[in-house]
């Protein structure tokens, strides 16, 4: 049987990375915060689960109102990030392949934004969103300012990635 998704779609994975980035305040984000904003834009849903700091607490009643929907729980988040990151990869790969972030950061799981320009067209298409994609680029821009390592950091609050092993 085949089945499509877009968190297993290289395409789409583009577009998404590229929306965080045109939304992303800061010049350079950490590879894996890019990855777990990533996930969140693919399952919206799964941002009710983040352990959010009191500083948020707006966006956390904006996730806390959806009703729970049981067809669209992931029974392992974990795994699922897990098997996103190759399809993550080839897609900054891709984008970098194409001038718009800094390869060379991008090996030291750093990315960052270079001079070159998106697309008037494809900027257009990023303001073509739901309501509830749109909460979770709001959660982005609002989590960018937390730090990605440590008890209180954003690997630790959403539970994605491993973060008691990291040097930092």
């Amino acid at each position: 049987m085949l089945v499509y998704h877009p968190a297993f779609d290289i395409y789409n994975c583009v577009f998404r990375m590229l929306q965080l980035l045109a939304a992303m305040k800061q010049q350079e984000v950490e590879l894996d915060r890019l990855r777990i904003w990533d996930f969140y834009l693919t399952f919206p849903n799964e941002a009710r689960k983040i352990k959010y700091p009191t500083t948020l607490s707006e966006l956390k009643k904006i996730f806390k109102k959806k009703e729970e929907n049981p067809y669209e729980d992931l029974i392992d988040a974990k795994r699922i990030i897990e098997r996103m990151k190759p399809y993550q990869m080839s897609a900054l790969h891709c984008i970098a392949s194409y001038g718009l972030i800094d390869a060379k950061l991008l090996s030291k799981n750093c990315v960052a934004r270079t001079e070159k320009g998106l697309p008037q067209e494809l900027l257009s298409k990023f303001e073509d969103i739901s309501v509830e994609k749109a909460n979770v680029i709001k959660l982005v821009i609002g989590f960018s300012e937390l730090p990605l390592y440590g008890q209180m950091g954003l690997k630790c609050r959403t539970g994605l990635i491993e973060f008691k092993y990291d040097e930092r």
